[in-house]
């Protein structure tokens, strides 16, 4: 239970940290404690955004979700080590996997 928190403060603390992705600055702005996972904002212009029926819904900048891990679960995500400096990698990677 104290890894979890430590690894949830960790990861909070992280909130509001910019990357550059796909050549947009993004911004992470949540994080889902079940996965866990991080959500970044994209700051370019608004796109529609669209409902769970798929109907336009509103105007609202673009977000993405990655997990913390790479898809084999071997290594942090490669967004994730943008932010993280190697001695912050080594703690997180210990305690995700």
């Amino acid at each position: 239970m104290i890894v979890f928190k430590v690894m949830h403060n960790q990861l909070h603390n992280l909130i509001g940290q910019q990357i550059t992705h796909d050549n947009k600055l993004c911004m992470l702005i949540e994080v889902i404690d079940d996965g866990p996972l991080l959500v970044f904002q994209c700051q370019s212009s608004k796109k529609i955004q669209h409902d769970q029926h798929g109907n336009a819904n509103r105007r609202s900048l673009p977000t993405f979700t990655i997990h913390c891990l790479n898809e084999f679960k071997t290594d942090l995500h490669p967004v994730l080590k943008e932010i993280l400096n190697d001695v912050e990698q080594a703690n997180l990677l210990n305690k995700l996997i």
